[in-house]
């Protein structure tokens, strides 16, 4: 049970997290107006995730920690070696690019993985540009498992990609794409997840 004092904490991240999205200026982010305001909410949903623990967001939302902004809502999938060192500098940087330089259908036809630009990490920019270049669901999806990433989406991330062309196939797969990856980290083998005594 939370005490008044986290409940005050929880709520003033996501006050924060809307104050921060609204300085960002609206000709920084792609998409038009009710793109932008989708992937700002799913800033929201990943900072709450980070912050409750809860089962969307206990790799990626620990990864990004307090990160706030409409760049939060990008990234949907890292590395175990990302997650293991909680490398939230890289995963800002990752988040950056997503906004001020996405991934173009170019990038996407000559790139290995769905990593296109090799970072170890996966946003959502780099999925729709996969899209974009005409790659059928199963080349998208091997691309994803071909990243050795683990990837977790809030339902604002699964809207977003959705409302970008990317099927429910591409978007359910997603999530099971390296599980057995996803399992030992939350096994708590790296030690960054601590499950509370009992469970």
């Amino acid at each position: 049970m939370f005490r008044p004092v986290c409940i005050k904490r929880l709520a003033g991240c996501g006050i924060a997290a809307t104050l921060l999205a609204g300085t960002i200026g609206c000709e920084q982010l792609p998409g038009t107006p009710k793109e932008q305001g989708t992937a700002i909410g799913g800033v929201g949903g990943a900072v709450t995730g980070a912050a409750l623990g809860g089962e969307h967001h206990r790799l990626l939302g620990a990864l990004i920690g307090g990160a706030a902004g409409a760049g939060g809502g990008y990234l949907i999938g890292a590395n175990s070696d990302r997650i293991t060192h909680r490398d939230s500098g890289a995963a800002q940087e990752a988040m950056q690019r997503a906004q001020t330089a996405p991934a173009t259908p170019e990038q996407a036809r000559s790139a290995p993985t769905a990593d296109l630009n090799g970072d170890g990490f996966v946003t959502m920019d780099e999925v729709v540009a996969m899209r974009q270049a005409g790659l059928p669901d199963q080349a998208i999806v091997e691309r994803l498992r071909a990243t050795g990433q683990v990837f977790e989406l809030n339902p604002d991330q699964q809207r977003y990609l959705r409302e970008r062309g990317i099927s429910d196939r591409v978007i359910t797969e997603m999530m099971e794409v390296n599980r057995d990856v996803r399992d030992r980290l939350l096994g708590g083998e790296t030690g960054i997840i601590s499950r509370p005594p009992g469970q």
